[in-house]
């Protein structure tokens, strides 16, 4: 089944939907940290770890074809990394890419991206005004919009963050994890 047609707007109202649908599972440190209420929003990875244990009580279930462990979401919904490598086969077909972290209203403060190699893209959708990506340059700040077009940067290399917004973001950070190999 394909989910996408090719049209930009068409094909993020398609995202937004399935994006609707997830359930965000942020600590609770974390947003504190970022000021996000949890009714707000909040960020949840798709894809492979290595940790096998979410906590001293729950384990997460092993992928033997990753040799890596399926993160939560992943475990609860396959057919989302089904939807997210459409999206990608349809918008930038020759980009690889092993996890995404998927946002509700998640305005992240300025950080580099340590777990991840090399390019991320970053896509937004939802009905927001402002929040663009900002990248820092070689001391310039350098806004994106996201929404508008599937945007490349090196989150390891380069600070970035978002800037404030308004309504409902939604924000897929597809990328490849320094932490997954497949053996």
């Amino acid at each position: 089944m394909s989910y996408f047609s090719g049209d930009w707007k068409e094909d993020l109202l398609v995202l937004e939907s399935f994006l609707e649908t997830i359930e965000y599972k942020t600590s609770t440190d974390r947003l504190k940290a970022y000021g996000i209420k949890r009714s707000e929003g909040g960020s949840v990875l798709a894809g492979w770890t290595w940790r096998g244990k979410m906590s001293e009580t729950k384990c997460r279930e092993w992928c033997s074809e990753k040799k890596k462990y399926k993160t939560k979401l992943m475990a609860e919904r396959p057919d989302i990394m089904e939807m997210l490598e459409q999206f990608r086969n349809q918008w930038f077909p020759s980009y690889e890419f092993d996890s995404a972290q998927l946002n509700r209203n998640y305005k992240i403060p300025p950080h580099r991206d340590v777990g991840n190699i090399g390019d991320s893209v970053i896509v937004c959708c939802g009905e927001y005004e402002g929040g663009e990506l900002v990248v820092v340059v070689d001391d310039k700040h350098i806004s994106f919009r996201p929404d508008k077009q599937p945007v490349v940067f090196n989150g390891s290399m380069h600070t970035h963050y978002v800037n404030e917004f308004t309504g409902l973001r939604y924000s897929v950070v597809f990328f490849k994890s320094k932490w997954f190999t497949a053996d």
